[in-house]
């Protein structure tokens, strides 16, 4: 499994060395914020606010709004592939590898990414770092695919393809999710598993019945 890659945005100006005591505490509070009140909303005071420090703190760190914002999502989108490859690593069946990427990808904080799509739109700053996002999402699917393919698991397709049309589809479900009261966690999932079964020529009763436990430990608050 490739490594993270870091989100290459461009600098107003160089960020100071981050005190590893404020850098998380002004992060979780940009992360809290944006959850709440979303990305276009958040400013500098409220961010330092929260965080219980100053706004010239604030930018002394990290340089400029958008270089805050930018860091706090990167940094969920890294943590999420910190927790996802380990355990993809320890995994052979490629089967039960495409579940998991699937069935964790169901649990992260999609307001955010949903957020910084709009937002990049705007500021053109943000952009690669967007892109850095989107590419590490159908990277992981494709390096996948290509494990399945090696082990007889998944039929010869174009794994790159294929991953670009299943990472297009869970960003569209995922905007039924955060959106729709009724369209919940698991319709996400067997949605996804059902084009994935089309796609790759494996079973589709085989990837629900590796899906069930890991739904159920995630209802259980064990899988985050």
């Amino acid at each position: 499994m490739r490594k993270p890659r870091t989100a290459a945005g461009r600098s107003a100006r160089p960020r100071r060395p981050l005190d590893s005591v404020r850098q998380p505490e002004i992060l979780a509070a940009a992360v809290d914020l944006i959850r709440e009140e979303g990305l276009w909303s958040v400013r500098v005071s409220d961010v330092a606010k929260r965080a219980g420090t100053s706004p010239g703190t604030v930018i002394y760190y990290f340089g400029t709004k958008n270089q805050l914002l930018e860091q706090a999502v990167g940094d969920a989108d890294a943590e999420f592939y910190a927790r996802l490859w380990p355990e993809l690593e320890t995994i052979d069946s490629a089967i039960d590898q495409i579940v998991r990427v699937i069935v964790r990808s169901s649990t992260i904080e999609w307001v955010l990414w949903m957020d910084h799509w709009t937002y990049a739109r705007r500021h053109p700053d943000m952009v690669t770092t967007e892109r850095v996002f989107h590419g590490r999402w159908c990277t992981t699917i494709a390096d996948v695919i290509r494990h399945g393919q090696t082990r007889g698991e998944f039929k010869a397709v174009d794994a790159e393809r294929v991953a670009a049309r299943l990472g297009a589809l869970t960003d569209g479900l995922a905007i039924r999710m955060v959106l729709e009261e009724e369209f919940a966690r698991k319709d996400y999932v067997d949605l996804t598993l059902e084009a994935i079964a089309a796609e790759l020529g494996c079973e589709l009763q085989a990837l629900r019945d590796a899906a069930a436990p890991l739904m159920r430990e995630s209802e259980a608050g064990v899988l985050k």
